[in-house]
């Protein structure tokens, strides 16, 4: 049986760690012809295209620079 401060200690750890990962959001999807999907997604202040597979990949905490992913040109309108 866990204890009150070991409940505490569990639930600091667990919100310490959400915040420490960053943070994904979708900010636009392009449906293509030939059934691919393009995501426009912000992450720390960056903008980057993912496929559907790098976009799992990013929300299960992978960052860009794992991913080898290069930012989005800001003049493409998307």
């Amino acid at each position: 049986m866990r204890t009150p401060v070991a409940n505490q200690i569990s639930k600091r750890r667990a919100v310490s760690d959400a915040l420490g990962r960053h943070k994904v959001f979708v900010s636009s999807r392009l449906f293509r012809g030939d059934g691919q999907t393009i995501s426009r997604v912000l992450v720390s202040g960056q903008y980057y295209d993912v496929s559907d597979a790098l976009l799992d990949r990013l929300m299960a905490g992978a960052t860009p620079r794992e991913l080898e992913l290069e930012p989005a040109p800001e003049d493409a309108a998307h």
